[in-house]
């Protein structure tokens, strides 16, 4: 399957190498395109960096793989052009304070992918992947793949077929999926 990301940083990136030893192709970007131009000369013929506008006129399903508060501005940045698009969340809602990761508050009372698909607007968004670690997920995706034992990866969506969708690449990145339920039923790292 062809993914995009936006962000590949500890997350998006370790998710991106899991994909790829999977046999997908990934389509990488971020801020500051020199990390998606790294990663992807680190991954081969099944990566490729691009803008972010350019990335996401080529593929449907995106991976956001940034700090929970910088959806905002993702979805005031490229709004129209994720409409309709899979949404792949990782994020949980936390932000880095004097380098020690610190929870935020989710507002209205909602899970924070709810609150993440409320600022993104018509999107079919999926939560996953971000319930360890970077270098667990890296860590634990391997070993999957490599014929050991593999470990749960939950899943929440309100949207079924984007669900079907996410679920081979949940086993791709060299995990079993767990339906976890409804947006409103998800958990963040931790919890």
């Amino acid at each position: 399957m062809r993914v995009g990301f936006i962000g590949t940083g500890r997350i998006g990136g370790n998710l991106a190498r899991l994909l790829v030893a999977g046999g997908d192709y990934v389509l990488l970007s971020a801020e500051h395109p020199d990390g998606p131009k790294r990663l992807a000369d680190e991954l081969g013929e099944h990566a490729t960096a691009l803008s972010v506008t350019d990335m996401l006129a080529a593929t449907n399903v995106v991976v956001i793989a940034v700090w929970w508060e910088a959806f905002g501005d993702i979805a005031r940045e490229y709004g129209p052009e994720l409409q309709g698009k899979i949404i792949i969340d990782p994020s949980n809602p936390l932000t880095e304070v004097n380098g020690v990761p610190t929870p935020l508050p989710v507002p209205d009372g909602l899970t924070s992918p709810q609150y993440q698909w409320k600022r993104l607007g018509d999107v079919r968004l999926v939560r996953t992947f971000g319930d360890r670690l970077a270098p667990d997920l890296l860590a634990d995706g391997q070993r999957g793949q490599s014929g050991g034992e593999r470990s749960d990866m939950r899943y929440w969506s309100d949207d079924r077929e984007a669900a079907a969708t996410v679920v081979p690449l949940i086993r791709d990145a060299g995990f079993e999926p767990v339906d976890g339920g409804s947006l409103a039923q998800s958990k963040n790292a931790g919890e």
